[in-house]
């Protein structure tokens, strides 16, 4: 606890260094030590769901979080179909209401809460340790008896369509469905939006199918951490979760990319703005070299101090919060910078992208920048990993991922052993100029005249 305070302090000295002055790195101080995971216990039940139980900080507080391995790569040509089910979960059971199950959790101290992620889903809760048996009893009667109702549906589906106008309509969601779509064509990486008659198409027996199919005791994982009574939670997990039927394991999806470079630009008429996706299929978090391009990302766009941001945000006003990152999928990840520019200067702000990627290319940071980023990375990844919700998040992508503890344990060692001449290298290897995919979302008239001028597309055309 002593380290992790310590640690803790040094990262938030770090944070406010950065936003203070984008151009200055923050100073360089002692080598964070290792993060250390939380001791943990597991069990498997006969129908095999994984539980582990973590004993976490002092707080009488419990997450209850059951996660499972699905999401809208099980869509098909159905999208947002696990969005829907899942939420249809939270509608109500066989034997209580949306209502009664609200209202029962709030008794606890909490309030049920789901998320749908591509490779990951899970519905959890947050309640006061003391009623940890019984929130295992919530979760185990919305995975296993959920209602259904037509009513529901239809009224989540309103919502949805009213959500779906809204993205639609966004320059950002539009840029970043058709720029992933550049990459993954028609596979359910490349799909993020339904069409509105798709959306409305969806049917109750869609969503139970969903579930009964996909959310499965063996396809999934029970996670509770916090302060909680051991024996009586283990007791719950075996009697309320005994029934629950397995089904069948996922099936491997293949995922192929395709390669660059592609220009796609998509009219915004009079758009004031243009809405910039440029980036490329990547290694992904098993791999090797996968920390090492975590580091060059945060040094080349991943931070508010970093090259690109300090270059077309600070010094020439193009843009007021570009940034890069690395986005994780199961066998894949993709590289991209994303920003909104003005509409005049989206030919420079290209430019100032290609250039600043070259330069990183050919020539290492200086020991003293990497060292910033280093400090910044090491603390950021010790605030993340400090509640009771964030390390459940950090077991789950790790099983996602087939990767061991010491991903966890070394993270900050590893991160800390990276050398200038790999993130130069890692710049060389991955982020080649001629094979990036580039989205634009603005008005034609202003940029297709700018983009002649951008050298590093000549080989987009």
């Amino acid at each position: 606890m002593k380290l992790v305070n310590t640690l803790l302090a040094s990262s938030l000295i770090t944070v406010l260094t950065l936003s203070v002055n984008a151009k200055e790195m923050p100073p360089a101080g002692g080598t964070p030590g290792e993060f250390t995971v939380p001791a943990t216990q597991e069990m498997t039940l006969e129908n095999g769901l994984k539980v582990t139980f973590i004993p976490y900080g002092s707080t009488p507080k419990a997450t209850v979080r059951l996660v499972t391995n699905t999401g809208n790569i099980d869509d098909g040509e159905k999208v947002w179909l696990a969005d829907l089910s899942f939420d249809m979960l939270r509608q109500g059971t066989t034997s209580q209401s949306a209502k009664a199950l609200a209202e029962a959790v709030a008794s606890m101290g909490g309030e049920i809460n789901t998320s749908v992620g591509m490779d990951s889903s899970f519905i959890g809760m947050d309640v006061l340790g003391e009623f940890t048996p019984d929130a295992v009893g919530v979760l185990a009667d919305m995975a296993i008896n959920a209602s259904f109702a037509q009513a529901d549906l239809a009224r989540l589906k309103t919502d949805s369509q009213r959500n779906l106008a809204v993205q639609k309509s966004s320059p950002s969601a539009i840029a970043t469905e058709a720029f992933y779509q550049s990459i993954y064509g028609n596979h359910p990486y490349g799909r993020l939006y339904p069409t509105a008659d798709s959306l409305a198409a969806l049917t109750v027996d869609d969503t139970k199918t969903f579930i009964s199919t996909n959310f499965v005791p063996n396809r999934s994982h029970l996670y509770v951490s916090g302060v909680f009574d051991q024996a009586a939670v283990s007791k719950a997990v075996k009697s309320a979760f005994a029934d629950w039927q397995a089904g069948e394991a996922r099936a491997t999806k293949t995922v192929l990319t395709k390669p660059g470079p592609t220009l796609e630009l998509i009219e915004r008429e009079g758009a004031p703005q243009s809405t910039l996706r440029l980036g490329l299929a990547t290694v992904d978090a098993t791999h090797p070299d996968y920390t090492k391009l975590s580091v060059m990302n945060t040094l080349l766009g991943g931070a508010f101090s970093s090259r690109i941001t300090s270059n077309i945000r600070e010094d020439k006003g193009y843009t007021y919060s570009p940034r890069s990152a690395v986005v994780d999928r199961l066998g894949s990840a993709v590289w991209y910078e994303g920003a909104d520019v003005t509409a005049e200067a989206t030919g420079a702000s290209l430019v100032e992208i290609f250039k600043e990627i070259e330069l990183l290319a050919s020539e290492a940071p200086t020991a003293e920048e990497l060292k910033g980023v280093q400090n910044y990375m090491a603390g950021i990844f010790v605030l993340r990993n400090s509640s009771r919700s964030a390390i459940i998040s950090q077991l789950a992508f790790l099983e996602l991922h087939g990767l061991d503890k010491a991903y966890l344990t070394d993270y900050v060692k590893n991160v800390h052993s990276v050398t200038p001449e790999e993130v130069s290298n890692m710049a060389r290897k991955y982020l080649d100029n001629a094979s990036m995919h580039l989205t634009i979302v603005g008005d034609t008239a202003t940029v297709t005249p700018q983009l002649k001028e951008v050298k590093a597309l000549e080989a987009y055309q």
